[in-house]
């Protein structure tokens, strides 16, 4: 389940980019998974987990994800992501996708509005976005992942929203750099 999520989430954390105004800097990005029953539940313990980790661990855990682009913050059942976005990301309008999980995106804009399909093959995954950009500073999305896990196809419906925090990542380095 944590890692079908990730890759959810790292695909959604893409999506500022996908934004025609997009600005260079730190972005936050909070998704509220919609979820059944026993990923609820598995959603809550890992929750708990992260909560009651030592201080030492948590800051490993806290570096590890800075290294990869990004800071993650479990709270209220939802998700909340930071990270950088370069000037040179932001000015190809490119996604800074992580490289992890063999994904095949395709994007198409109208307006202010941005639809994502994907594809993974590692965890074997897919799904759709639609991201509804207001002004440079912010955006919602509307995200559905179908993964296999054990065998099963599960799917996960997440509501979220970008938005932009400055133009200072501070230590945080941007995704794939």
């Amino acid at each position: 389940m944590k890692l079908h999520l990730l890759t959810a989430l790292l695909v959604c954390a893409a999506l500022p980019a996908s934004a025609q105004n997009m600005k260079p800097g730190l972005w936050e990005i909070k998704q509220k998974p919609q979820l059944e029953g026993k990923q609820q539940a598995q959603m809550e313990e890992a929750q708990k987990q992260m909560a009651n980790l030592p201080p030492e661990q948590r800051k490993m855990m806290e570096q590890m994800m800075a290294q990869r682009g990004m800071s993650m913050s479990l709270a209220d059942g939802g998700i909340s992501i930071k990270v950088c976005v370069s000037p040179e990301q932001a000015a190809k309008n490119a996604p800074p996708v992580s490289d992890k999980g063999n994904c095949k995106h395709d994007v198409t804009r109208s307006g202010s509005t941005t639809n994502m399909r994907f594809s993974c093959t590692n965890p074997v995954s897919e799904g759709e976005s639609e991201v509804k950009v207001m002004g440079g500073d912010a955006y919602t999305t509307k995200t559905r992942v179908t993964t296999q896990r054990n065998g099963k196809m599960e799917t996960m419906h997440m509501n979220g929203e970008g938005r932009f925090l400055g133009s200072d990542c501070g230590t945080l380095k941007p995704m794939g750099q």
